[in-house]
């Protein structure tokens, strides 16, 4: 089994009755927030000291949820403070980028900084981004699948021409080139019928978390039988699972520190992006733009539905799988439990839970690494 930690890199000093949708800029402190910085780097690099077999991380914009609108310089900066660690980026959010090109480069760059460490994540982002850039949502599909080709066909070739609906270019050779060849590992996120049928035919990894295991035990089930379908057998490694994790000496001492925390996880950063989608009759609108009706027919009967997992307690959050936490050894046993429920082969922990503290955070990687690890690995 592969162990990453999972970093949002959210904002923790966001006062629980400020305005939500949009959260003012004004309450972005820029000396809390590089203080910030500062600790989920010095968190991300001593993952290469305690064991872990990568760093992974995302993209996000106009929100405290995550404050990593641009990836690639925390990727940047984590080249330079580590040797070993893979370095995820999960991932650029190609219908949102002025051009694809840029970002075959940035991640080139990224693949010599690292000493060919990175891995390559796409993904197309949640709806209201697509609200706040001013992008048409209806074209977020064919955006993102047409960039990707362009990227692959970019890193592959070493003078090529691209003709599509969005980008058409001609004579053109990308420098640098990645130190991976012909491209660094591809991750992408992946949860309806369409992105997943999409990942099968190229054969590329998929990454869920904010689901049920029973959801996303689903999921990566479409997933193998459109690969069986297609000829190939989809094996564990094509499939990642990523959990808020915690861990502390007791079940009861990991509730006292976590409970609060995903409490303030759900008040201040998940709800900010809900009540975007949900305002009016943009939800039903975006839901139509981005998806269509076959999108999750594929779910059992009682999985289709999303669940609000802010309205569950920490009962509900541990029963869902959503939540892993407690001991060590209760963490190890839910750890197993839900990869081998989803048949996956890579983990991420997302150890980094809303408000908790920076001390809190590295003595629960402590505890992982040194009590949890060597059974996973």
């Amino acid at each position: 089994m592969k162990l990453y930690n999972f970093d949002l890199l959210a904002y923790p000093h966001v006062p629980v009755d400020a305005p939500r949708t949009p959260v003012p800029s004004s309450y972005f402190d820029p000396a809390k927030g590089a203080a910030n910085y500062a600790e989920h780097l010095e968190e991300m690099a001593y993952c290469e000291e305690l064991g872990f077999d990568g760093v992974v991380f995302n993209e996000h914009h106009y929100s405290a949820y995550g404050t990593m609108p641009s990836p690639n310089l925390i990727a940047a900066a984590l080249s330079q403070k580590t040797k070993t660690i893979k370095i995820g980026v999960l991932g650029n959010i190609l219908p949102l980028r002025n051009h694809p090109v840029r970002v075959a480069e940035e991640y080139a760059m990224l693949d010599c900084l690292s000493q060919g460490r990175l891995i390559a994540g796409f993904v197309r982002g949640i709806p209201p981004e697509y609200i706040w850039y001013g992008v048409n949502p209806s074209e977020s599909r064919g955006r993102f699948q047409e960039a990707y080709d362009l990227i692959m066909t970019a890193w592959r070739e070493p003078v090529w021409s691209y003709e599509g609906q969005f980008f058409k270019l001609h004579d053109c050779a990308i420098w640098p080139r990645p130190l991976q060849q012909p491209h660094p590992p591809i991750w992408i996120a992946a949860r309806s019928a369409e992105s997943i049928e999409w990942c099968v035919e190229r054969r590329l990894p998929c990454a869920q978390v904010y689901q049920t295991t029973g959801q996303i035990e689903d999921t990566f089930g479409y997933y193998r039988s459109k690969a069986k379908e297609a000829g190939w057998e989809a094996t564990p490694d094509k499939f990642i699972l990523c959990r808020h994790t915690y861990i502390d000496e007791t079940d009861q001492k990991a509730r006292a520190h976590v409970e609060a925390a995903m409490a303030y996880f759900f008040t201040v950063f998940n709800r900010g992006f809900n009540e975007a989608v949900n305002k009016d009759a943009v939800s039903k609108e975006l839901q139509a733009a981005m998806l269509s009706d076959r999108s999750f027919s594929y779910f059992r009967e009682g999985n289709r539905e999303r669940f609000d997992f802010s309205k569950m307690d920490y009962d509900g959050l541990l029963k869902s799988g959503y939540l892993i936490a407690g001991s060590p050894d209760t963490v190890a046993q839910q750890i197993q439990s839900q990869m081998q429920q989803v048949g996956a082969d890579h983990f991420m922990g997302m150890f980094h839970i809303g408000n908790l503290s920076h001390d809190k955070v590295v003595r629960s990687l402590d505890l992982f690494a040194k009590e949890i690890m060597p059974r996973l690995h």
